[in-house]
């Protein structure tokens, strides 16, 4: 028996009626976010291995700054082929299946770059790598935008991103680490097994959603009386696309609370192509899924607060990238540290940053929303601010304990502001084009991790020739120093676009929310 707090949905495809709570914002509980935090966390781990064991892969192919910065960044640049493809595979086909395939192909290049016998063999297998690896975010982030509501999406979100960034120091843990004690074979051997446990876990334990899910029951919490709209402004928006959906199609019972009704989702029709479940309007209107990859592109762009928001994160993610891949570099040459001790001294205070920036996140990323406008882009414009300017003085003033401290404020607010852009990257992105959405993203955002590490390592080995004395001590401090200093400029600038944002936020947020609210006015929808 439903009450009067619960809907019967078809959360699940082809497994039956699912009873939901609608008082619980996240009512299929954390485990979905941990499980697709490991998988972003391998990710970003395998990535970073590079900066942990750098000098060891030197010593061994004997390279220079700027070849370093080319390992480091083709990788990601290789990834910009299949990244909207990724995106539109995800609006329409199996997303779990996909992220276990792809784990279990990480797990093998993995292995593969462990076996290599000649740097021109390990660079093509890196590459490969590089382009399997986005294949699993736009999946990941559209499953979680379907999982969890707008009330906790940033919680959702910081989830996936301690996770996804703890892999960050992880990976420059291993690289330093083991590369230092058993070689760098090893390091990239070792990262093969947890990959092909995680794909198992995928595969066995990740259940795939219905499309819009999240969006869904947003909708009847909010039409039953038992969640409030996430903003005023965005309610009333929402309200006036509503009437002219609700004026031209079938009219949907008012309901007069939970004391007084009950919700029962009825299963909404398939889709011809995947034979996954939909559940919004204008799938009921228009064949989404013969809409050319050029069309859904355009749709999504002319989203004006997403363009901005994408924008911001490309620049972020290139501070981010550049700053993972040459701090332990810049350790071990302007403090003289062993790889080993550099490695864990980022490692576990970027462990600590993040850990610390995630939990504080969602406390103020959620609770924020409905109370000031746009503000899970005012907390992450303000965030950058602040790492732009934690970076000039982490290489205008070279002192360790100041620069460690430095460090783990750059974490900490890095992933403040990555929580908030992924919660509301899902909030202005309509259900149906999340996943193609997200791929649009991780496109620019890609090309920003390529050029964040790519510039610095460029701006550094410019300035080593500069200096004409060759790689001598003194030479390498300020190479290294003078490449981390391009990243205050991106961090700053990314914060002044991610401002620009704000003007059209809760409006677009609005037209995303609509298009629930629009197909949940159908007889889907049922009042007793």
């Amino acid at each position: 028996m439903v009450s009067e707090c619960e809907a019967e949905i078809e959360a699940f495809p082809g497994k039956g009626l699912r009873k939901v709570d609608l008082r619980k914002a996240a009512p299929f509980g954390w485990t979905p976010a941990v499980i697709l935090g490991f998988v972003a966390a391998l990710d970003r781990a395998d990535q970073t291995i590079l900066g942990g064991a750098l000098e060891k892969l030197k010593e061994e192919f004997g390279f220079n700054d700027f070849v370093a910065g080319i390992l480091l960044s083709a990788p990601t640049i290789a990834a910009l082929f299949l990244v909207i493809p990724a995106g539109r595979f995800a609006d329409r086909r199996n997303r779990t299946l996909l992220i276990s395939i792809v784990i279990t192909i990480w797990a093998f290049l993995s292995f593969g770059s462990a076996a290599a016998p000649a740097f021109a063999i390990f660079l093509f297998v890196r590459i490969l790598l590089g382009m399997a690896t986005p294949l699993t975010i736009p999946a990941s982030a559209s499953l979680a935008g379907d999982l969890y509501t707008t009330r906790v999406r940033t919680k959702a979100f910081a989830v996936l991103r301690v996770f996804e960034y703890l892999g960050l120091p992880l990976g420059l843990v291993i690289g330093g680490v083991v590369s230092q004690s058993l070689g760098w074979r090893a390091a990239f051997l070792f990262m093969g097994v947890p990959a092909l446990v995680m794909a198992a876990v995928v595969f066995f334990f990740l259940r795939e959603p219905r499309r819009g899910l999240a969006d869904e029951i947003t909708t009847l919490a909010e039409n039953a009386g038992l969640a409030d709209s996430p903003t005023t402004e965005t309610s009333t928006a929402s309200a006036a696309i509503n009437d002219d959906a609700v004026a031209n199609g079938p009219t949907l019972n008012s309901a007069s609370g939970p004391a007084t009704s009950s919700i029962v989702v009825e299963a909404p029709p398939s889709t011809p192509d995947s034979g996954e479940p939909i559940d919004i309007a204008h799938a009921l209107k228009t064949d989404y899924s013969d809409e050319s990859v050029i069309e859904r592109l355009r749709g999504i762009l002319s989203i004006r607060s997403l363009r901005y928001i994408i924008i911001g994160q490309m620049l972020l993610f290139a501070g981010f990238a550049g700053l993972f891949s040459w701090v332990t570099i810049y350790l071990q040459r302007v403090f003289a540290l062993e790889a080993g001790p550099a490695s864990g001294i980022t490692g576990g205070v970027g462990l600590i940053g993040l850990l610390l920036g995630g939990a504080l996140s969602s406390r103020i990323g959620d609770r924020g929303v409905g109370k000031r406008k746009a503000w899970r882009i005012t907390v992450a414009a303000f965030s950058l601010l602040i790492s732009a300017l934690s970076v000039l003085i982490f290489v205008v003033v070279p002192v360790l304990p100041l620069d460690v401290a430095l460090f783990f404020v750059i974490n900490f607010f890095n992933l403040l502001a990555l929580s908030n852009l992924g919660a509301a990257t899902a909030d202005v992105i309509p259900a149906s084009k999340r996943g193609t959405g997200f791929a649009i993203a991780q496109f620019l955002i890609t090309i920003g991790s390529s050029v964040g590490a790519l510039l610095v390592g460029s701006i550094s080995a410019i300035v080593i020739s500069q200096i004409g004395e060759g790689e001598t001590v003194s030479a390498l401090q300020i190479g290294v120093r003078s490449g981390l200093s391009v990243l205050i400029v991106l961090l700053g600038v990314g914060a002044l676009v991610l401002f620009r944002a704000r003007a059209t936020f809760e409006g677009d947020a609005a037209a995303a929310l609509a298009e629930a609210k629009d197909g949940f006015a159908t007889p889907t929808a049922q009042i007793h």
